[in-house]
């Protein structure tokens, strides 16, 4: 079965690399010929969106390192953290005062770039010292990983029952974004490495693709539902799709669990490090995430496109 086939392998990049570059590839193809494709060229040169859309994941690690992503951690020791954000799943949409939300999160993440990218660097605070390239690297990443439900939508946990812990009384435990729920039996394999790589993989096969741009042409062609067009200020759109990210998060955890295991400790604080097993996927939980994911990543590079469009429109 595909999904223990790729379960594997090890947990490096946020949809997996696969996906991000399939979402930076349908930008690419959605924007040819407009003005935002000539400032994205001004900006990155010959490097696309596709190959730009994995830049914020390898800055995180230690080898491959550019001069400009030593500069950029120097500058942003804690940019690992502006991929995500932990909202309960049972909230209704994000606040910036609920458990799990940071002023640094991607939800505030996205409109800096934005700001950024605007000549505007002084109206954000997320991130210093950024130049306009690397923040289109940021941006293009962030919006894939905000499509991604376990971004945005975790689940919180009194044993092994889930509770929204705003307001909540008792004791609780986070399962940071599907990362400590675990699956598979003596084999564990992590919710969230299902949703980042797994079920990315699984489509690529079903679609009979080997590459991230022959997989961005394939999901283009089932033609984008209009309803995903975003309205508002620019500004505000990613909450818009956080909203949608934590309605899906709450099917996303409609998983069984088994116990919580609390044998483990925190290497920096030295406290306890909970995780949770859950029940294996069933085959409906399976089909239904692979089509969910695929929607999500045609979402993800619609919107990236429209993003980009907005901020450097055609002339009329």
């Amino acid at each position: 079965m595909l999904l223990f086939l790729f379960a594997a392998a090890p947990t490096v990049f946020g949809w997996g690399a696969e996906g991000h570059r399939t979402i930076g590839a349908m930008a690419d193809l959605l924007i040819e010929g407009t003005a935002a494709a000539q400032h994205v060229h001004q900006l990155l040169g010959q490097e696309t969106l596709a190959e730009a859309s994995i830049w914020a994941d390898v800055v995180k690690g230690r080898t491959d390192q550019t001069d400009e992503m030593l500069q950029f951690k120097a500058a942003n020791p804690n940019h690992s953290v502006s991929h995500y954000t932990d909202i309960p799943f049972e909230e209704p949409k994000y606040r910036d005062d609920s458990i799990g939300a940071t002023k640094v999160d991607v939800v505030h993440a996205i409109p800096a770039c934005i700001l950024i990218l605007q000549g505007k660097p002084e109206a954000q605070s997320v991130f210093k010292d950024v130049s306009p390239g690397v923040a289109l690297r940021l941006l293009a990443h962030f919006i894939e990983d905000i499509h991604q439900p376990l971004h945005v939508g975790a689940g919180y946990l009194d044993q092994t029952k889930f509770v929204d812990p705003n307001g909540y009384p008792g004791h609780y435990g986070d399962d940071q974004g599907g990362n400590r729920l675990y699956y598979g039996g003596t084999n564990h394999f992590q919710l969230h490495f299902y949703w980042d790589t797994v079920v990315v993989r699984a489509d690529m096969a079903q679609a009979h693709v080997q590459t991230p741009r022959q997989f961005a042409a394939y999901l283009l062609a089932q033609k984008p539902v209009p309803s995903w067009k975003t309205s508002g200020p620019l500004l505000d759109w990613d909450r818009a799709w956080a909203k949608e990210s934590i309605a899906l998060s709450i099917k996303v955890h409609d998983v069984i669990v088994i116990d919580e295991d609390d044998s483990r400790t925190d290497d920096r604080s030295g406290k306890p490090r909970p995780q949770w097993h859950i029940q294996d996927l069933t085959p409906q939980y399976i089909a239904w995430s692979e089509k969910a994911a695929e929607d999500q990543m045609i979402k993800a590079g619609c919107r990236l496109a429209a993003t980009l469009e907005a901020l450097w429109p055609d002339e009329k």
